[in-house]
């Protein structure tokens, strides 16, 4: 069995402590909070590989867009409204994040997703069966949270029974 790995665009300490300090109004939801180095924005899902040549062509990506300003303005609950399973910050998308996508999509050799790429941060996971004994079943709160990102990363996912961990098996400055 292969790698099961994933990109993503990290995230700042700056805004890591924001979020942290937005989720303590929030502590009594029936979730399981990310934390720290498993904050980040996916660009491209998870899968399954022993290829170390997609690995390769990703470094080439280097420069690919320049920097890319990212701005969340509310956190609500997702994917879906009336069956969430997480809590996320929802952003704009910039056209610079959307060429990226399309590049990292490119470059992978993969099919892009026929959803439109919405910029999103998880914060909390949760089961379905859960969302029922949320006291609240609408989460629409502002934020203004704003963030840089100058690189994207290759991350492994490591599946653990509290929850998935993610390890940062390498950078690629934008």
């Amino acid at each position: 069995m292969g790698k099961r790995i994933f990109l993503a665009l990290p995230i700042s300490r700056e805004l890591k402590n924001e979020i942290l300090s937005w989720e303590r109004g929030f502590q009594n939801l029936p979730v399981r909070w990310l934390r720290g180095k498993n904050l980040h924005i996916t660009l491209v899902p998870p899968w399954e590989t022993d290829d170390s040549d997609k690995i390769v062509t990703l470094l080439n990506l280097k420069g690919a867009t320049g920097i890319i300003e990212l701005n969340f303005s509310r956190v609500t609950f997702g994917p879906n409204p009336r069956e969430p399973r997480l809590i996320w910050a929802e952003g704009s998308t910039t056209p610079q994040l959307l060429k990226l996508k399309s590049a990292l999509d490119v470059a992978l050799g993969r099919e892009p997703d026929p959803r439109p790429f919405k910029l999103h941060l998880t914060l909390a996971r949760f089961r379905p069966e859960n969302f029922h004994s949320c006291q609240s079943k609408t989460l629409n709160e502002a934020v203004a949270w704003r963030d840089t990102a100058t690189s994207f990363v290759l991350m492994e996912s490591h599946l653990l029974a509290g929850g998935a961990d993610y390890e940062v098996l390498a950078e690629i400055p934008l």
